[in-house]
């Protein structure tokens, strides 16, 4: 490895920086599509940092770019910059100011992370051999949004050759990387569904048709479609969240509403579990006598990282950080993660920061925090990766 001293004697420079980062970021959270004065934010940083940017790529997005030395070839590392509609529930210093809304996933420490790794690269940049494109990415919280796949579609990304990113993770501990050949993060997909009856007197069940039992027992038939005509050794999870009917104690209802979430990594699994909803709701309705409706939408993509990618990735933690912080997860997450998109289009990988100590909940939660020692951690690997792979001889190779 060929910089590590340098990247270590960086990391330290900026080190105080990315943190003052993040804490600002936190205190300041943005739900997705909004994210404007993060944007703002960031853009000002880069701006401190002399690094060039665009910022009319999709939506708040903000594309950095880094010009290496000498040319070479071209890779991206990405951050994303939503949080989400949760009322904080830390005592932090620098909780959010923005009520009901909370960086309560990590992308608060992501986005720290990448401006450090800018800023770390943009200080040896003479040394590079190529170009780099710091990506920070809108709205990977919601998948009707769909950051990523936006920014694919602009074309700011097809001379990209290799991207990397991370995400904050509480089921590994703290210092840890966690690295995973092939399947990490699922596809998500988000259904709706509308069981609409009869509505009667509940003391005349049988001049109506019951919504709440059709879809009680639809509940019971989808539970059986995972758990009877999937084979085990898959990857299927289908949870329906969402069950609204009724309007009185002593009237069978109407309508019924639900909505749920399908999580898959083979394609003809997702297309599967999707026909087979669609053919359970056909068959509740020549049992019940109902009609139902499903609406179908498809979410971000299998996260599915490049094994080549992995293990440089590895080899260069192993180098910076110590055997130590290595981590095999044995298992793939049901979670998803846009980044997958990009994996699709690009060899790439996407790595998990550990952020697991005693007591910390799991993300999503509104007292999820950070132990800020993993901002050291990921700054050097994120920079020592990209400037190995654009070192001389190995950017050209």
């Amino acid at each position: 490895m060929k910089f590590k001293n340098l990247i270590e004697k960086a990391v330290a420079t900026y080190i105080d920086d990315v943190i003052a980062w993040r804490r600002h970021i936190h205190q300041h959270p943005e739900v997705s599509g909004q994210e404007k004065e993060t944007s703002a934010y960031i853009q000002g940083v880069l701006d401190s940092l002399g690094i060039p940017y665009k910022n009319d790529v999709f939506q708040y997005a903000v594309i950095g770019i880094i010009q290496g030395g000498k040319p070479g070839k071209t890779v991206a590392l990405r951050a994303d910059m939503d949080a989400l509609p949760i009322k904080e529930q830390t005592d932090l210093p620098f909780k959010s100011s923005n009520d009901g809304v909370m960086h309560a996933c990590g992308h608060d420490s992501h986005m720290a992370i990448l401006l450090g790794a800018a800023a770390v690269l943009n200080s040896m940049k003479e040394h590079l051999c190529g170009t780099i494109k710091l990506v920070f990415q809108p709205a990977e919280e919601e998948a009707l949004i769909n950051g990523a796949k936006n920014i694919l579609a602009s074309g700011i990304l097809d001379d990209v050759e290799e991207i990397y990113g991370l995400h904050a993770w509480p089921d590994i501990p703290v210092g840890k990387i966690g690295f995973k050949k092939g399947n990490l993060m699922a596809a998500s997909d988000h259904f709706y569904v509308h069981i609409k009856g009869k509505a009667t007197h509940g003391a005349y069940p049988h001049q109506g048709k019951d919504a709440i039992v059709a879809a009680a027992n639809w509940i019971t038939a989808v539970e059986s479609i995972v758990a009877r005509e999937t084979n085990p050794m898959e990857n299927l999870v289908c949870t329906i969240g969402v069950f609204n009917a009724g309007q009185r104690y002593n009237v069978g209802a109407e309508d019924a509403y639900l909505e749920g979430t399908c999580r898959t990594y083979a394609p003809e699994k997702r297309d599967y579990i999707e026909a087979r909803l669609s053919e359970s709701l056909k068959a509740l309705d020549l049992m019940f006598g109902t009609q139902s409706q499903l609406d179908y939408k498809r979410g971000h993509s299998a996260t599915i990282n490049n094994p080549e990618a992995i293990g440089f990735m590895e080899g260069v933690a192993k180098e910076y950080l110590g055997s130590d912080a290595i981590d095999h997860p044995l298992f793939p997450s049901m979670a998803a993660e846009d980044f997958g998109y990009y994996t699709q289009a690009i060899k790439g990988a996407f790595l998990w920061l550990g952020t697991g100590f005693e007591g910390n909940p799991a993300l999503h939660n509104a007292s999820f925090t950070i132990d800020e020692s993993i901002l050291k951690t990921g700054v050097t690997l994120m920079a020592g990766g990209i400037a190995e792979l654009l070192a001389p001889g190995q950017a050209e190779a």
